[in-house]
This record gives structure tokens, C-alpha cells and sequence, in this order.
């Protein structure tokens, strides 16, 4: 027995949390054959093959037990093509670094024709995730407190401004509460700084403007704004910059402007902040002009339908129930993240949730993103590869 006992303490973590799952799986009477293992900086993720008569529902419903048997806080168990894959967060996590995610968006090739790149830090083998906004073409984010959706903008915004000169990328930051974005308000490439409901629909006014006007620019010429731009440069031209659109909390935004109505016209009037959204997004993908809206309200009220449809990309941060990752997915799992950056991504171009882990990024950085994004771009431009 101390023969025994010594032999698995000497285990290593993912040894151990194996031994664990066979006995919690087997007391569950869960027939399922371990295929393999990825080890990743948050999490470990072990993968099985389920025996062909067992229901694939009644493993999916097992993640409290499996958490419990594992003795961690939670699990997520989702289906892979034909395996089914438990990831395990890791007694040692490691902290995904911003420089290190930068890095690989300038270095690895496959990132090299991204417009927008979206930093979302790396996926459960530890590999660099990126995003093109481009391709997304518009993304809604929910987080709860402490999920980590504040960082997760802010290395959104300083790997665009590092990614892009503030002659091709133009940002536009909504924040009312004037807490978060406002950090950017000296960025180069911050041309609006929307600090009230006011001035949210004065600058979406201006946005429909440019709208109309790069339709009548485009028009016959290209089909949308990355084919214009390629042919302009061809030309010597100038070329038209890309705009995003990035809302820090959408829900404080839609009921500051509901609450100021009184009368029934009134509240026809005041509550537009949803249809405004809607009909901007409707037109503006072809258009180069593109929209991040984020909330910790996960709310049917906020994210309603339409919200939905219009925003196909979705992350989901840690949230506080399955109804909420329900709103936000169309399915659960969103409630058994990890919080501090640990996401959910559903988008158009794929049937699976991918999870990644976001890179933290402090106040020392974003202060040298301020001052330095252009010789930040410039370095990488300048090295060989």
C-alpha cells in the first residue's frame, strides 16, 4: 500500500487527473475508451471514445460530477468530430502573455493577409489564436465580473493599433461610464471618444453618412472596401480606412437612452440604441466599418434577437448561469469557464465552440501602445523572418 501511495504521488498532475476521471467515469457507469491527452497552459484536455451504445447526452450532464471527482471548481465536456473531450484546468496555470501574443501576430505567416487581427490569446494547446474582424464581420462579447471581458478589450485595441497605422484603421470607443476606453482616448487612432448617450447617436449619424457616401464611391468600381483598396494601391490612390466600432457595455448604453423617455413617442424616440445598431451593421460589413459591443448583462432584454443576428460572432467570457450562456451560445457552458480571460467563441465559420485563453495585458503596456504602436509596427516590419 506505501509502495503504491508513493507511486502516485510521484505522478504528474495529468497522470494523476487521469487516474481520477477512470474511477469517476467508471462510478458513473460511463463507457468510454481514453484516446488522448493535450496539455495547455489553463487547462488539459483529455480525450475519449464513447462505447457505441452509450448516449452521448448523459456524459455531457456529467460535468458537476466529473468536477467534483476531479476535485476542481469545474469542467467542460463538449463533443469533438466522433471523441468527446473533458478539459481539466491545470493546478499551475500559466499567465498567456500579451508580448508573446503580439509577437505571433507579426511572425506567423498564416496571420500575414489578416485586415483587423483580433488578439484572443491561445487556444487549449497553447497555440496563438487570432481573429480577422474582417471575416467576423461583427462580434458581441459577454462577461460577467471578474471574466476578464475589460483585459480582453484592451488587448483587442492595442493589437489593432499595433497591427494597423492610424491612416488605415480609425477607432471610434463608446463608453459611458468613461471607465475602461477611455484609456485610449490618445490613441492615434481614436478619432471619437463617445462618452454619452448624446453623443452615441450624433456619431452614429456620422456613420450612416460615411455609409452613404462609400456606397456611392464603390459603386461600381468594387464590391467592397478591401477590392477598392487593393486597386487604388495598384493605382497609386489613396485608399479608404477601415473603422471599428468597439462599445463598452451596450446594456448601460440601451437603458440610459430608455430611461429618459416619459411619453409612449418619447420612448419611441430615446429607445434606439438596439435598432441603430442593427440598421448601421445591416449595411456597413462591405463597407469596411465594423462593430464590438460588449455587456455584462446577458440579459434577453439586451441581447435580444436581433442583437443575435447582427452580431454573429460571440464570446462568451465566464458567465453566472447556463440561461445566460443560453442567451449568448444557444447553449450552455459558458457558466463552467474558468473566469480571467477563459472564452467561449462561436462563429459563423465554424459548428464548434472553440475555447481560448486571453492574454493579460497591464497598464504598463497599454501606456507603451500609446506612445509606441507605430515603432512597435515598424520593428517587426523591419525584421526577417
Amino acid at each position: 500500500m506505501t509502495q503504491e501511495k508513493n507511486l502516485f504521488e510521484a505522478a504528474s498532475e495529468t497522470e494523476k487527473t487521469r487516474a481520477m476521471l477512470v474511477l469517476k467515469l467508471g462510478g458513473l457507469g460511463i463507457k468510454a475508451a481514453f484516446s488522448k491527452v493535450e496539455e495547455g497552459p489553463i487547462v488539459t484536455t483529455y480525450y475519449y471514445r464513447l462505447a457505441h451504445d452509450f448516449p452521448i447526452a448523459r456524459i455531457l450532464k456529467a460535468e458537476e460530477d466529473v468536477a467534483l471527482g476531479c476535485g476542481v471548481d469545474s469542467v467542460l465536456i463538449s463533443r469533438e468530430g466522433g471523441e468527446i473531450a473533458i478539459a481539466i484546468p491545470n493546478k499551475h496555470k500559466t499567465t498567456v502573455s500579451f508580448d508573446s501574443c503580439l509577437h505571433s501576430l507579426f511572425t506567423e505567416p498564416k496571420y500575414s493577409s489578416f485586415k483587423l487581427p483580433i488578439i484572443l490569446g491561445v487556444n487549449t494547446r497553447g497555440n496563438p489564436a487570432v481573429l480577422d474582424l474582417w471575416d467576423a464581420p461583427h462580434i458581441l462579447i459577454a462577461g460577467s465580473t471578474g471574466a476578464g471581458k475589460s483585459v480582453l478589450l484592451n488587448s483587442i485595441i492595442a493589437g489593432l493599433a499595433c497591427k494597423n497605422s492610424h491612416r488605415d484603421m480609425k477607432l471610434i470607443l463608446v463608453d459611458t461610464k468613461q471607465l475602461d476606453l477611455t484609456l485610449f482616448s490618445d490613441l492615434p487612432h481614436t478619432v471619437e471618444m463617445v462618452d454619452t448617450v448624446d453623443r452615441f447617436h450624433a456619431t452614429f449619424d456620422r456613420l450612416m453618412a460615411i455609409v452613404r457616401q462609400r456606397k456611392a464611391q464603390l459603386k461600381g468600381v468594387a464590391r467592397n472596401v478591401a477590392e477598392y483598396n487593393s486597386q487604388m494601391k495598384a493605382m497609386g490612390g489613396s485608399t479608404l480606412p477601415y473603422y471599428v466600432v468597439i462599445i463598452d457595455e451596450l446594456a448601460d448604453v440601451i437603458a440610459e437612452d430608455a430611461s429618459r423617455a416619459k411619453t409612449d413617442s418619447e420612448i419611441k424616440f430615446f429607445a434606439r440604441v438596439p435598432a441603430r445598431i442593427k440598421n448601421l451593421i445591416q449595411v456597413c460589413r462591405a463597407l469596411g466599418i465594423h462593430v464590438i459591443a460588449a455587456t455584462q448583462r446577458s440579459s434577453v432584454k439586451i441581447i435580444d434577437g436581433d442583437i443575435k443576428a447582427n452580431l454573429p460572432t460571440r464570446i462568451a467570457l465566464r458567465l453566472p448561469s447556463v440561461h445566460d450562456s443560453m442567451t449568448i451560445l444557444n447553449t450552455g457552458g459558458a457558466e463552467n469557464l474558468l473566469g480571467q480571460g477563459d472564452m467561449l467563441l462561436q462563429s459563423q465559420n465554424s459548428a464548434n465552440l472553440q475555447r481560448y485563453h486571453g492574454p493579460y495585458i497591464d497598464l504598463d503596456h497599454i501606456a507603451n501602445v500609446l506612445v509606441n504602436c507605430d515603432s512597435i509596427r515598424d520593428s517587426y516590419a523591419s525584421m526577417n523572418f
